[in-house]
């Protein structure tokens, strides 16, 4: 249906079209319209996910990704065997091969449903919508679009909890050497001591805390009176949110000036190696790049941790390398990008025959 070329010019436009976490309407409209334009039915729901169907009956195949991306605007271009732009591999890469399949494939059997939701980078609101709704079909199995890279399937992601610090002090002139009205030294203290409550360490067994934001003080000659400090906390299979809550409330009890709260807790999510939409996209692997599947597991967190609430019968797969994500480098080869809509395609022909 789509000529390669074309497909390259649909992810660019996509790219072009600037959609951090809040702000995907325009993104949505743009597939939406693609959709609609090339014969398929599609909507948007309530909370802003675009949501297109084809076929009946079972089995019910979702292809989900995301259409939000981190904060910040890279020129989109192309660079040799590379396009370059905010999202290209996290997640409009994926998105854009999924959509592409969805609308070029061959549907033997079954529903296939594509899911772009919105909110994936912050509170997973389009998956929860999507979770809690009864507007689209329960899965049977879901292929979730991240960027595992070309001949890689996902069944491990690490769960995540943000952490909120408020620090509140007297504060006082600086001059005054007195360290413990300090709001920023406490608040360091506070990251330091949950460090060490979690056992933090740099395995992917291992909690891992890393501070993002960090806002405090009035003035330069003012020992600072508050201080806000975020701590993105990363738990590994095997652990819970439990652990997370149980050193908060700790932590809450040793320092009495400083508020310490979860905004949110996501717990880590491992599936069977070998469920239905596992070894559909490995068989799709084998057959359309001629390669062995390799069973890989991710350090970060995706909505794959929520949808394992409607089945197990899960697997992250996608074109692009994680470790471009959220980074001012982000790109995605055109050859993965590509064949990632073939793959895509046979792994949906190959879902449809496993499961029956």
């Amino acid at each position: 249906m789509f000529t390669d070329e074309a497909k390259i010019k649909l992810l660019m436009e996509a790219l072009s079209i600037y959609s951090p976490t809040g702000a995907e309407h325009y993104f949505a409209e743009f597939l939406r319209e693609l959709l609609i334009m090339n014969g398929f039915d599609a909507k948007i729901d309530d909370v802003g996910n675009v949501i297109a169907i084809r076929g009946e009956g079972g089995p019910v195949l979702w292809l989900h990704a995301h259409m939000d991306t981190v904060p910040g605007f890279i020129d989109v271009r192309r660079e040799g065997d590379k396009i370059i732009g905010r999202g290209a591999s996290d997640d409009k890469g994926p998105l854009m091969a999924m959509t592409i399949a969805f609308m070029e494939s061959d549907l033997p059997r079954g529903t296939l449903v594509l899911t772009a939701v919105v909110h994936e980078e912050g509170d997973s609101l389009g998956t929860a919508n999507l979770i809690n709704g009864s507007h689209v079909p329960r899965p049977s199995g879901i292929i979730v679009g991240e960027p595992t890279g070309i001949n890689r399937v996902v069944t491990k992601y690490r769960g995540n909890a943000k952490i909120e610090v408020v620090v509140r002090t007297r504060g006082g002139h600086a001059s005054n050497p007195d360290f413990a009205s300090n709001a920023i030294l406490m608040a360091m203290d506070v990251y330091d001591k949950l460090r060490n409550y979690l056992r933090v360490g740099v395995n992917y067994e291992d909690f891992l805390a890393t501070p993002t934001i960090m806002n405090c003080g009035e003035a330069e000659n003012m020992i600072p009176s508050n201080c806000r400090l975020i701590i993105d906390v990363r738990i590994p299979p095997g652990k819970s949110c439990n652990d997370v809550r149980s050193a908060v409330a700790a932590l809450s009890k040793e320092f009495n000036n400083a508020h310490v709260g979860i905004k949110w807790c996501v717990e880590p999510v491992e599936v069977p190696v070998n469920n239905p939409t596992v070894r559909a996209v490995s068989r799709a692997i084998i057959k359309v790049l001629g390669e062995r599947p390799v069973l890989a597991r991710k350090w970060g967190t995706s909505d794959m941790n929520e949808l394992v609430k409607l089945t197990r019968n899960l697997v992250a797969y996608g074109p692009g390398e994680g470790i471009l994500s959220h980074s001012l480098e982000e790109y995605i080869l055109i050859g993965d990008y590509l064949r990632a809509v073939e793959v895509y395609k046979q792994a949906i022909r190959e879902f449809m025959n496993i499961y029956g």
